[in-house]
């Protein structure tokens, strides 16, 4: 009889030590899942960053290209009006030439028919 209590007895042990070593790997693995899920949500946040910190690249990127567009639109607005008002100075400038010709040609006719 002794010998049958003091096995329920070990055995009773063995099912507690069993059981604590149980419930101390189920709070281990809880632990553990909720570091992985605390990383997951890092992660989570880390990759929402990059990808809002990309979209904004691009959109500075787009902005620089139109811009730049824009600028050398304006410059060669710039210089077509330049270039036409060059070629009108030298179209007056040819026409002053030509009428003071024009000018000197006359005098001398003048003076020849004197």
């Amino acid at each position: 009889m002794e010998r049958g209590k003091i096995t329920v007895e070990e055995a009773k042990k063995a099912k507690l030590a069993l059981q604590n070593d149980i419930d101390q790997k189920d709070k281990e693995v809880a632990d553990l899942n909720e570091v992985l899920k605390q990383r997951d949500a890092k992660l989570a946040e880390a990759q929402k960053t990059q990808a809002d910190l990309l979209r904004k690249q691009r959109e500075l990127d787009d902005a620089k290209r139109e811009l730049d567009l824009t600028v050398e639109k304006r410059v060669q607005e710039g210089l077509a009006s330049t270039r036409e008002q060059a070629k009108k100075e030298a179209e007056e400038a040819s026409k002053l030439k030509v009428m003071e010709k024009d000018q000197i040609i006359v005098q001398c006719r003048s003076r020849l028919r004197n």
